[in-house]
């Protein structure tokens, strides 16, 4: 008898699946986006903006959730097949470049 229970979350090893970590991730940060959100939308409405820069705000706001939900479905669509670790090498090859250009003068902080 296993001590672990059988959730669709998971495979058959306990351990959870890539695109469902994702998905969790991403849930996670709901949140956090949604109040920060609030707190950018109090701070304009107490500053008194525009008739027209509400209108240029709403249409950011509908551009970036388009293009926000689009890189996460593609996301998700590579993580069904795919494993991480392309990006475990960009990771690394971004981290070994920042510390050269730091050393190297090119970026201050």
């Amino acid at each position: 008898m296993s001590t672990q229970t059988r959730s669709p979350w998971r495979d058959q090893s306990g351990i959870m699946k890539r695109e469902t970590s994702a998905r969790f991730s991403f849930l996670l940060g709901l949140p956090a986006v949604i109040l920060a959100g609030a707190v950018e939308l109090h701070t304009l409405t107490k500053a008194g903006l525009s008739a027209a820069g509400w209108l240029t705000l709403l249409v950011g706001l509908i551009s970036a959730s388009i293009s926000a939900f689009l890189a996460i479905w593609g996301l998700l669509r590579y993580l069904e097949k795919h494993s991480t670790l392309i990006f475990i090498f960009y990771r690394l090859a971004m981290g070994v470049f920042l510390i050269v250009a730091v050393m190297a003068g090119w970026l201050q902080n």
